[in-house]
């Protein structure tokens, strides 16, 4: 008896972990729809505390689009991450400016709040760059009222970010989630 009610309750706490996991991942507030992303980012370390690169983006079933990103931030000690990422996309969307009138040109940004861990080792200090090397994983949240283009009302979403960094400063990473884009 006592052994079906432990299977009973590890049965319903293992049901409502799943459930919040769906509902977290799922969630978008009203007038947003859950719109998956995913991707490639290539950067650099650029000292003290910023990165640089490029970001390639599949936003939905086709969007593509390339983006600058910079990154400004760092690694703890115990080897959390901490970081706000700012992607300035390619593409280009006409919009009427409010006061004038007149079509203009913007392009798709969008700020994230990046956190994570890290397992990095030091490099050989004969390295001329020194530093460090390893993997690590991030969870990046967009920062509301900081979209533009395509982004414009995006407040909420959730990207899984892993990647590796070598001696040389090199930041190679692979993202997938979703973001909650406006409803059309």
């Amino acid at each position: 008896m006592l052994i079906k009610k432990n299977y009973m309750f590890f049965a319903a706490i293992s049901v409502l972990i799943a459930i919040a996991g769906q509902a977290d991942a799922a969630s978008c507030p009203a007038g947003t729809t859950a719109t998956a992303v995913k991707g490639k980012i290539f950067n650099n370390a650029v000292p003290p505390g910023i990165t640089l690169g490029t970001a390639q983006l599949e936003i939905g079933d086709r969007t593509k689009v390339k983006c600058g990103i910079m990154g400004n931030g760092g690694v703890g000690f115990d080897g959390s991450i901490n970081f706000i990422h700012t992607l300035v996309c390619d593409d280009s969307l006409p919009v009427t400016h409010p006061a004038t009138g007149q079509r203009e040109t913007i392009h798709s940004q969008l700020t994230l709040n990046t956190t994570g861990t890290s397992v990095f080792q030091a490099c050989d200090p004969s390295n001329p760059l020194g530093g460090s090397y390893g993997t690590f994983k991030e969870t990046s949240v967009p920062v509301p009222a900081t979209g533009r283009g395509m982004f414009q009302g995006v407040t909420a979403g959730r990207v899984v970010i892993e990647g590796t960094m070598n001696c040389q400063f090199a930041i190679d990473m692979k993202l997938q989630g979703e973001i909650c884009m406006p409803s059309q």
